[in-house]
């Protein structure tokens, strides 16, 4: 799989069909910009030819198939057990402050072996506005059997009930939000922890539409936590989030740059599969390999078809790509002329 750098006759005709659909202004929920010097040279075989892709590349590439007049990110780095995480953060907040909307944001990388005090100098300080956590940091164990509190421990909760912050945690086990131990921390976490607000990514990493329709109704009553649907591409997720969660608990998000590459992820039995270009022929049937668009454009159309088969309003539609993600952040973001403060 590779980054697209150009459309296809075929992408701009499925992205044709998102007229109408996207408001003049949105919010990406969750988007990684890139500088490969933060990475040992090969770490990320399909953007290391692409050079450093930052916040003006990020709305460069969605704006090829997104007709929108303002892009605002919630950008963080991509996690990896290599990367030199201190260099990377500092270059994500540099570059947010430098080539972010002034309404876009960053999140901290960071590890559960982490300094807390020095985790909570920089939330305090405002250089970012929550928490990027991953599995590849965990201490011992593996990532794929990985309960939350591996690599998601409670202080990092802690300080992000006292900071009004955020957490962006992708839920690692092979049910995903269908995982009963999953569920019980969740559960157990955000209620513990009320002021902080979780973001669970991928619609809590439904990528398999059998576990949203059997696990998102576990986080149905948590007022603090919603899903993201940076990704996913199955229409019966978002269908089946949008009924159990409601249009104000759905943010969109593009997962940048995997956004870029060609092809989906599709529910295979218990699990998911990723078709993409580089299958080897006998698994792929013929023409299906110029027929794959972006992974962002089979996203959004997935989504859209959701949102016009549960008859959401243009004030729903606006809600999912824009004023979740503003109401989600206001304690980080400048006071809109007239609002008042926010409460500490």
């Amino acid at each position: 799989m590779n980054y697209a750098g150009e459309l296809t006759r075929q992408d701009e005709r499925l992205a044709a069909a998102l007229s109408g659909f996207l408001p003049a202004e949105i919010y990406d929920i969750h988007a990684h910009p890139f500088a490969p010097d933060c990475y040992p040279p090969g770490t990320w075989d399909f953007l290391d030819a692409r050079g450093t892709l930052g916040c003006a590349e990020h709305r460069a590439a969605l704006r090829r198939y997104m007709k929108v007049a303002v892009l605002h990110g919630l950008y963080f780095g991509l996690p990896h057990p290599a990367a030199d995480r201190p260099r990377l953060n500092s270059w994500v907040h540099a570059e947010v402050a430098r080539h972010g909307t002034p309404r876009s944001r960053a999140l901290l990388l960071v590890s559960p072996d982490d300094d807390p005090a020095l985790v909570a100098a920089q939330l305090r300080g405002g250089q970012f506005c929550g928490l990027k956590v991953y599995s590849c940091y965990i201490r011992e164990g593996s990532m794929s059997a990985a309960p939350v509190e591996a690599f998601a421990p409670e202080w990092m909760w802690e300080l992000l009930h006292e900071t009004r912050g955020i957490l962006m945690l992708h839920l690692m086990r092979d049910r995903g939000i269908d995982d009963p131990l999953n569920q019980a921390s969740i559960r157990r976490l955000c209620r513990a922890y009320p002021r902080m607000r979780l973001v669970l990514p991928h619609v809590a990493r439904s990528f398999n539409y059998r576990n949203a329709r059997a696990g998102l109704h576990a986080i149905a009553d948590l007022g603090n936590a919603v899903v993201d649907t940076s990704a996913i591409c199955e229409l019966e997720v978002f269908r089946v989030a949008l009924q159990l969660l409601g249009p104000r608990r759905v943010l969109w998000g593009s997962d940048y740059a995997t956004s870029e590459m060609r092809g989906r992820a599709v529910t295979v039995g218990a699990g998911f599969f990723w078709l993409h270009p580089d299958l080897e022929p006998a698994a792929t049937p013929p023409g299906a390999r110029a027929d794959m668009s972006l992974i962002g454009i089979e996203s959004l159309l997935s989504l859209q078809e959701a949102c016009t088969d549960a008859g959401l309003t243009a004030g729903d539609l606006r809600d999912i790509f824009l004023a979740n993600a503003l109401r989600l952040l206001e304690p980080h973001l400048p006071a809109e002329p007239g609002s008042a403060p926010a409460a500490p």
